[in-house]
């Protein structure tokens, strides 16, 4: 037992000597700069007090005074300077009394000579300079106190640990020992106080330390007293410990409520008593806490919260039944209370850090906050009192934030528990039938959305941000109704009308709109707040659209919400209502572009009016609408996103359009026919060429993306996919059996002739090789559809693989690549575009080389005169078309 008792000790003081050692080195570094002012300040005042006094001494007689007699000095006592003075030079004593004989006393420069004109100079004497703070002074003015205090400290526990060896003493005698020797230094303390603090200060958390090992030895190691005893005597030591530390410091607090917190786990009880563990724990924070609101240090506060949560983790984990909860819901409530009630004072004065403040009260609501929430879902919602703690808490952040200004944003953390409060009882719950009641959930979610939205809204007037609190009771009942859609609609109460609800659940808000219009002018902020309802109203009526009919029609709500929202905001002029905008746009761009749900909801059996047609055809509409209430407003921002987000839905709901013609029934399929290719390229073109078109006209940047991105598309899947990848020639295609009027000429004629139609308006385009670009892919598909029409005219079901070609076939692509180069060179020289000509002379090499090269082979009789003579006439053509139009003659 002895063993345990030393192990201990040692224990206490290993961690007690860092614990001393940082907190003396922090409180001593402000005090030696404090100390090197005040020295050098004093200084300073004692050359000014002798230079004050050796103007005032009288000159002795037979000296002329300069100040009457000047003209009687001569030129030479005129020319010597004064000696200078001294930085120290007592006051004249009086005659009839000889100056006192003491060291310390000492008047300097008392045997000068009287005569002005000596020109001896009295000896000075150097100015005080304050002791500098360096290696020396911490080793010898704290490392030193704090070694020797420790080190005295481990003297006694060495002294009591012989005398248990030899048997000297019994267990009493040692524990009323180490009790008188903690008071021993305890009154040590309180003598060394008046002359040096810091010693009091180790003096005192020693004593403290004994105390507290004396008496967790005495129930620990002995058995000496009950253990209803040592707990009262743990709170009565806790108590006079945090009272110890108003005249000692914060190492004697931190001592106490470190003790105190600690004393449970090691006294322990023979029966768990929730009421008095935390009944016990509650005292100590309160002491600890009145402490703090008293000096200031607040650093003490963050140890009494972490205390506090660990033990309630810990009581959580040791009954997972929580018969007792609602003792734990008002520690917990009266715990933030007690933080609120310690902050508030201090919160007014300039000397207290006030971040340091807010993050402490902020942690600390939303700490017993977070443990209100665990209980009730460890609990699964079933005692009373969990909800009940979790009312009061939320109710008292909402006074607390009322009535504290630099807080009010905190209020925003008493819905959000409640929602999380909860989504955990219905996710820990719903999966066992004994543990989920939906009725119940049904009402506690009703109570606390209502409870929330009504304090918020009674709380908004006069207020010092009344769009805060309009804002806030408008969320909170949304959040709780839509939660609760959300988890009830697939019960046994799914036969809700929740459209009807959502619609009389506006009907308040817009009773508190017509209310506030009479207090725009009196009541300031009455404008903002009246937005946030308006708004609410318009949240209530938009989202029960959507809830009476099926889900895709959700994301037209919020669309209609944004439009309500703009149109609101730029009436009254509301900033904060119209950045409410960002949210809702963020909702709808994310819900109709990357959410692939939409291709799972069903399409109907008509092509083109279906629910894509509308869904998206309205929420493109209603972003109209909105942006000529934003812009107005000015904010450019804005405005261009949300001309963004407009062509953005709309170039999805052409793709997706495209995509109900084709899979109706199959529109999650990765795979896509040519012909559905080839309409994709259709409708992107046709929706860059009308982005162009609008750019043209005003400029618009968003236009002009929309162009570039959207061409980009286009080009991209005709270029690589339809000619490179996957043409008819190396993946079958039914393009029809008609020579010209087939799937070739949408897939590669109507392209290239939009792409020669851009190239006509592009010159909005600041970058010039865009239209190299342009040039190059409407030419490209030109030649490939000529080409392809050749081999349809051949083989119309593109049945022959490869690019095997014979007689005829192979003639008539020479003739065709041959015209084709001509036509690219004349429209060169018409339109005096060098890529177009040199296009055009490219072709007719590529023509020069077949003819040489594959038609000299595979042709026969008179296709190969033909073939030669054809293209020796076209060459002799040309060659006189460039010297008589291209160059010059010479």
């Amino acid at each position: 037992m002895e063993e345990i008792f030393l192990i201990l000790v040692g224990i206490a003081w290993a961690l007690g000597t860092p614990l001393i050692a940082i907190i003396a080195l922090v409180r001593t570094s402000g005090l030696r700069a404090q100390n090197d002012r005040l020295a050098s300040d004093l200084a300073s005042l004692r050359r000014e007090l002798a230079a004050a006094g050796r103007q005032s001494v009288p000159p002795p007689l037979g000296v002329a005074s300069p100040e009457v007699t000047p003209h009687e000095a001569t030129p030479v006592e005129a020319s010597v300077p004064p000696p200078p003075a001294p930085p120290f030079v007592p006051e004249p004593e009086p005659p009839i009394a000889p100056p006192p004989v003491e060291p310390e006393a000492i008047v300097i420069g008392a045997d000068l000579p009287a005569s002005p004109a000596s020109p001896a100079t009295p000896p000075s004497i150097p100015a005080i300079e304050p002791v500098r703070g360096g290696w020396e002074q911490r080793l010898g003015a704290r490392a030193f106190l704090w070694v020797g205090a420790i080190t005295l400290a481990l003297s006694a526990v060495f002294l009591v640990r012989y005398s248990i060896e030899e048997g000297y003493l019994s267990p009493e005698v040692r524990v009323i020992l180490a009790a008188l020797f903690g008071f021993a230094l305890i009154a040590g303390a309180e003598r060394m106080r008046p002359r040096d603090d810091r010693v009091s200060q180790a003096l005192a958390a020693a004593g403290v330390a004994a105390l507290y090992g004396s008496l967790l030895s005495a129930v620990a190691l002995y058995d000496m007293i009950s253990k209803v005893a040592a707990g009262g005597g743990a709170a009565a030591l806790t108590a006079f410990a945090i009272t110890l530390s108003l005249r000692h410091g914060i190492l004697v607090a931190a001592l106490a409520f470190v003790g105190g917190f600690l004393s449970p786990a090691i006294i322990g009880s023979e029966q768990p008593n929730t009421p008095v563990l935390f009944g016990y724990l509650l005292a100590i924070a309160a002491g600890t806490l009145t402490v703090i609101r008293i000096r200031g240090w607040w650093v003490l506060g963050w140890g009494v919260l972490a205390g506090s949560a660990l033990w309630t983790c810990i009581w959580m984990l040791a009954d997972p039944d929580l018969p007792e909860l609602h003792w734990v819901g008002l520690f917990l409530v009266a715990l933030a209370g007690l933080f609120v009630w310690a902050s508030w004072r201090r919160l007014q004065e300039s000397e207290n850090p006030a971040k340091d403040v807010l993050a402490l009260v902020w942690a600390a609501l939303a700490v017993t906050g977070g443990l209100l929430v665990l209980a009730i879902a460890q609990d699964r919602g079933v005692q009373t009192a969990g909800w009940l703690a979790l009312a009061v808490h939320g109710i008292g952040i909402f006074a607390f934030s009322r009535w504290a200004p630099r807080f009010q944003f905190t209020a925003g953390l008493a819905p959000a528990l409640s929602l999380a409060a909860l989504a955990l009882w219905w996710w820990t719950g719903s999966g066992v039938a004994a543990d989920w009641n939906d009725g119940r959930f049904g009402w506690l979610v009703t109570m606390f959305g209502g409870l929330y939205a009504g304090a918020a809204f009674a709380l908004l007037w006069n207020a010092a941000r009344p769009g805060f609190w309009a804002a806030l009771s408008v969320s909170a009942a949304l959040s709780h109704f839509l939660f609760a859609w959300y988890v009830l609609r697939g019960t046994a109460t799914g036969g809700v009308p929740w459209g009807l609800i959502s619609v009389g659940l506006a009907a308040p808000f817009l009773v508190g709109a017509e209310r506030l219009t009479r207090w725009r002018g009196t009541m300031p902020g009455a404008t903002e707040a009246l937005g946030f309802l308006a708004a609410g109203v318009t949240f209530f009526i938009g989202a029960a659209i959507p809830l009476e009919l099926n889900r895709e029609w959700i994301t037209v709500a919020y669309a209609v919400e944004l439009a309500a929202v703009a149109a609101i905001s730029a009436q009254l002029g509301l900033v904060t209502l119209r950045r409410l905008c960002w949210p809702l746009l963020a909702v709808v761009v994310v819900r109709f572009v990357v959410n692939p749900e939409i291709l799972t909801y069903p399409v109907g059996l008509t092509p083109i009016l279906n629910w894509m047609l509308w869904g998206y055809g309205i929420s493109i509409a209603v972003l109209v609408v909105a942006l000529r209430f934003l812009r107005p407003t000015g904010d450019v921002q804005l405005v261009r996103a949300v001309e963004a987000a407009a062509a953005l839905l709309t170039f999805v709901l052409l793709t997706l359009e495209v995509r109900s013609v084709f899979q109706p029934t199959t529109m999650m399929m990765p795979d896509a026919s040519f012909m559905e290719r080839a309409f994709y390229v259709l409708v992107w073109g046709a929706f860059a060429l009308a982005a162009l078109w609008k750019a043209r006209l005003d400029g618009d940047l968003v236009a002009l993306w929309a162009w570039r991105l959207s061409g980009g598309a286009a080009v991209a899947v005709a270029l690589i996919v339809q000619v490179l990848v996957a043409n008819p020639v190396f993946e079958p295609a039914d393009v029809g059996r008609l020579p010209i009027l087939n799937g070739l000429l949408l897939a590669y004629a109507v392209p290239a002739a939009m792409a020669a139609l851009a190239r006509r308006w592009i010159d909005v385009e600041p970058d010039r090789r865009v239209d190299l670009l342009v040039e190059a892919a409407a030419s490209i598909l030109a030649f490939v559809y000529v080409s392809f029409e050749v081999r349809h005219f051949f083989d119309p079901g593109f049945e022959r693989g490869g690019f095997d070609a014979h007689g005829l076939e192979l003639y008539a692509y020479s003739i065709v690549w041959l015209l084709f180069g001509v036509a690219l060179l004349a429209l060169g020289f018409l339109r005096q575009a060098a890529a177009l000509r040199h296009a055009g002379m490219v072709l007719v090499c590529i023509v020069v080389a077949k003819v040489f090269l594959i038609d000299m082979a595979g042709l026969q009789g008179l296709l190969r005169v033909f073939s030669f003579l054809g293209l020796g006439a076209a060459l002799i053509g040309l060659g006189y078309a460039y010297r008589r139009f291209g160059f010059d003659s010479k």
